[in-house]
């Protein structure tokens, strides 16, 4: 079954999706409307789709190699020094803010991944893969 044929059987919404998940597949030979987001989704649909599109060309693509722009919210992607030791202590490793601190002026922390007015901040990638290793260290340490 085509494109066309499978835009039939679905609704506005499920379409918008399908052909942004077209796009991403095949994005030189596929085309992506914006104008579908702005008529069939709304709310957090919109949001979400607009969060696919930033990761697709963040993360999927070479287009942008540094990424600056993002914008810090509740919730977001980001965790700010509390939040990230808050972060490594749910997965057990005993850390505060305090000793994150401490960690990361003696260079044992990544650096963050974004800095916005002077307030650091990693994004959940980085603390994953930092809580992993810290994991991994600690298991090291007690065999």
């Amino acid at each position: 079954m085509g494109l066309p044929e499978a835009l039939q059987e679905l609704d506005e919404f499920e379409a918008t999706f399908l052909r942004l998940a077209r796009f991403f597949e095949t994005p030189g030979k596929e085309s992506f409307d914006l104008g579908f987001l702005y008529r069939h989704l709304d709310n957090d649909w919109l949001e979400f789709a607009l969060e696919l599109i930033t990761d697709f060309f963040r993360e999927e693509t070479y287009l942008i190699q540094k990424p600056t722009y993002s914008l810090i919210k509740d919730g977001s992607d980001y965790y700010s020094l509390t939040q990230f030791a808050e972060e490594l202590s749910k997965r057990g490793l005993r850390y505060d803010r305090q000793k994150l601190n401490l960690y990361f002026e003696r260079g044992k922390v990544p650096q963050p991944d974004l800095v916005v007015g002077g307030v650091k901040y990693w994004s959940k990638k980085t603390v994953r893969i930092y809580g992993d290793q810290e994991e991994s260290r600690l298991k090291k340490t007690t065999i």
